[in-house]
């Protein structure tokens, strides 16, 4: 049988473990991750395997050969460009020729019966079968829906956890029947979970999914890849370890004499570890590793490097060459790179990595990791389009030039900004780094995020960034085509750009041009738009907010031809940053943002919109009203929804949204309390449930034990019935559900919340 290899990966994520070698060339118990790989296939009955290389490829061919040794025979497609998982396998048509093939990736362990799942693809007679694997950390990956036979029915490719339903996820093993391998494009960039898979589908083509049982692990981190040794340590994997049984549990290839020893526990050849030393539990000590007198390795890894006397080593990976001074306290999540030296009497805190060459002088405590001469804050996403940061440390001129680079490769990229120098500074970086990739940066005088969010589409900008300084921190609402929030692959590039701290410059330099005006347009473009509407007279509503936001909507609501008072009802006052409103109607009662979304649907829907594209934390109250106006409800997770959401800007501009409904009243002589009596009475109530089990699969054991929560790779798990609705979704930031009740009364909205938070809580005892 023929198995193709994916090798060509650089590792990124797994650095400082993988700086100056190919990601698969990770050592693993003395050998690399992909020599793994290769027994797995041979035991499989995979003799005929294909290398696809890219980066640094001269490593792998010098190290396999042709895999005589191996008892394989290897041969090699090395990339010039990068042409993607599919691209690269179609570049492999030679090899496959008219045989079914398996495809893999060179840098997972996996104990799968690899013979099972080619059997499994000639029972169903399937073009394309895709293996899943559980995984507690799924948005790294691709999320497949089947149906009740194992089909695949839709995709979704590196979800954020809003959209996790299942800690399901697609493995990169596949089975291709050579017809299908024809059908991708040749010579050019493709890839399986984004293009191909997808088309196949949308096709009603033979494409089949096939869960299996067994050990996967994708080291993608320095925490998967220090997991993945001590899993294989411990014999959880079921693998070779390749060294003598001494005790059971500890497995060592050099003598163990006085030393205290916990299973489970690996020792490689030629290690020196000496008495007094202690040794697990979950201790992996590579072959010429060193372990001095005194010292203490728990669940760590150490390949090749020195752990000096008394030191404690708890969670963490030392890397060939590193030198570890005596007394030496490093924590979880740590990794010392290669010949890095760490002084006697230091501290080095949880999740910090040293990078290689890098030394730590003696007594220092370290809480930043060492990748520069000098450590450095970082700048972190804290939703899917805002970066923040403490401003010119987390967030400097070099930070934001490496970003301004990542954003612009061969994109039109327009920025913002405000709050004085501070953020004018990293606005300029962003344009240097945006022309020093190719791109062609635009310099706008937007004075708030919605703004630049409606210029973005109508100046036709790829991307667009709002600068925001704030006290002593800055925010970045970084916006992707057509003005809207970046997709999740989109962030997830550039969270690699703020880890890296790379620019890298392109052969072309690009240039800088201005636009201004980015008020009037904005102003001319709602009153433009909300105009038509307008037939009749209201009351002059009084707008209360502070800042350009609320100016603004004094500006669009003039142009419309509306007095407008400083006191009174009804009042509006649009949010920070522009995406949302309050308002008071003329009776006195409060709308909160929730509310005031719900009337701003019925504003649209008043107004004529026969197609409304409703975000899925619209209240299901106004949703309902859908069949009442005549209006389709289209959720924004669609294709279609998507497509209208970028032209409708109900519920993403403030001070627009807040003008349809003051033109909603006017064209129909209604007060603001008609519109908000039109709505039916809702309460919503919010919790968040710790589950003891991993919150992807509480998810999908949710989904399981209750048919009534449906999924279309929407965000989260969702039951409607006639005491109301309730959503689950996986929390982004800790191992926890997160629940959104809504109800005709608080009483009906708590019950439905305390009935769902209960079953979570009931997971895993």
């Amino acid at each position: 049988m023929k198995a193709i290899v994916m090798a060509g990966g650089e590792g990124t994520r797994l650095r400082p473990v993988t700086e100056g070698m190919p990601k698969p060339m990770a050592e693993i118990l003395g050998k690399p991750v992909l020599k793994w790989t290769v027994e797995h296939l041979r035991r499989c009955g995979f003799t005929d395997i294909m290398f696809t290389l890219r980066y640094l490829p001269e490593k792998i061919e010098s190290f396999f050969g042709d895999g005589g040794e191996l008892g394989v025979n290897i041969s090699y497609s090395v990339e010039t460009v990068p042409l993607g998982t599919a691209g690269s396998v179609r570049a492999c048509g030679e090899f496959i020729g008219d045989e079914d093939v398996l495809i893999i990736s060179g840098d997972a362990v996996c104990c799968f019966d690899l013979a099972r799942v080619m059997d499994f693809h000639r029972e169903k007679g399937a073009e394309a079968t895709i293996v899943l694997g559980n995984h507690p950390e799924p948005t790294q990956f691709g999320l497949v829906l089947t149906d009740g036979e194992g089909r695949v029915t839709a995709f979704s490719e590196k979800p954020g956890w809003e959209r996790v339903v299942t800690d399901r996820i697609n493995t990169g093993i596949y089975v291709l029947s050579p017809q299908v391998v024809r059908e991708i494009p040749e010579g050019r960039e493709a890839d399986f979970g984004k293009d191909f898979f997808p088309r196949l589908v949308s096709q009603g083509r033979g494409v089949w999914a096939l869960p299996m049982e067994g050990y996967w692990c994708d080291m993608g981190t320095p925490e998967s890849y220090r997991r993945c040794c001590v899993d294989i340590a411990s014999g959880r994997t079921g693998l070779d370890i390749g060294a003598e049984e001494t005790a059971p549990g500890v497995h060592s290839a050099s003598p163990l004499r006085d030393v205290r020893v916990t299973a489970p526990v690996f020792v490689g050849e030629d290690c020196e570890i000496a008495p007094g030393a202690k040794l697990g539990p979950g201790a992996v000590i590579g072959p010429g590793s060193r372990v001095c007198r005194g010292a203490v390795v728990e669940d760590s890894v150490v390949n090749g490097g020195i752990v000096g006397e008394g030191s404690l080593v708890r969670g963490a990976v030392i890397c060939r060459g590193a030198a570890i001074g005596g007394g030496v306290r490093i924590d979880p999540g740590c990794v010392i790179g290669e010949r890095a030296k760490i002084g006697e009497n230091c501290r080095i805190m949880q999740n910090v990595s040293v990078w290689p060459g890098r030394s730590v002088t003696k007594g220092e405590c370290l809480s930043k990791s060492v990748t520069d001469e000098t450590p450095r804050e970082r700048a972190e996403f804290k939703k899917d389009w805002l970066i923040t940061g403490s401003a010119l440390a987390a967030l400097s001129p070099e930070t934001a030039l490496c970003l301004g680079a990542a954003l612009g490769k061969s994109c039109r990229v327009g920025v913002a900004h405000t709050g004085g120098e501070t953020a004018r500074l990293i606005a300029d970086a962003l344009l240097c780094g945006v022309t020093s990739s190719g791109g062609e940066g635009v310099r706008l005088d937007g004075d708030f995020e919605a703004e630049l969010s409606y210029v973005s589409k109508i100046f036709s900008l790829d991307r667009s960034v709002f600068v925001r300084a704030r006290g002593g921190s800055l925010e970045l609402t970084v916006f992707g085509p057509g003005g809207i929030a970046i997709s999740g692959p989109e962030r997830r590039r550039l969270e690699g750009a703020l880890r890296e701290g790379r620019s890298g410059c392109s052969p072309r330099v690009g240039g800088i041009s201005r636009i201004e005006g980015s008020a009037r347009a904005y102003i001319s473009g709602a009153a433009e738009e909300l105009r038509p509407c307008r037939t009749g007279k209201t009351d002059p509503p009084a707008v209360t907010g502070s800042g350009a936001e609320n100016r603004a909507l004094k500006c669009v609501l003039a142009a419309l031809g509306f007095e407008v008072a400083e006191f009174g009802r009804p009042s509006f006052a649009v949010s920070p940053g522009g995406f949302g409103f309050t308002a008071m109607d003329e009776r006195g009662r409060e709308l909160d943002e929730l509310h005031a979304a719900a009337v701003t649907a019925i504003a649209a829907m008043r107004l004529g919109e026969r197609s409304l594209a409703a975000p899925s934390w619209l209240p299901d109250a106004a949703v309902r009203l859908g069949e009442r106006f005549g209006c389709e409800i289209v959720p924004v997770d669609t294709g279609r929804g998507a497509a209208l959401y970028e032209k409708q800007r109900y519920f993403r501009d403030g001070p627009f949204a807040a003008a349809a409904v003051m033109t909603a009243m006017a064209r129909d002589g209604a007060e603001l309390s008609r519109l908000l009596d039109d709505l039916p009475p809702f309460a919503v109530r919010k919790e968040r449930v710790e589950v003891r089990v991993s919150r992807a699969e509480a998810m999908r054991l949710m989904s399981e034990a209750h048919a009534e929560l449906a999924s279309e790779l929407t965000p989260g798990l969702t039951a409607s019935s006639g005491e109301g609705r309730v959503r689950l979704t996986a929390d982004p930031r800790s191992n926890a559900i997160t629940l959104r009740a809504e109800a005709p009364t608080a009483a009906g909205a708590d019950a439905l919340l305390s009935r769902y938070a209960g079953e979570l809580r009931k997971l895993g005892e």
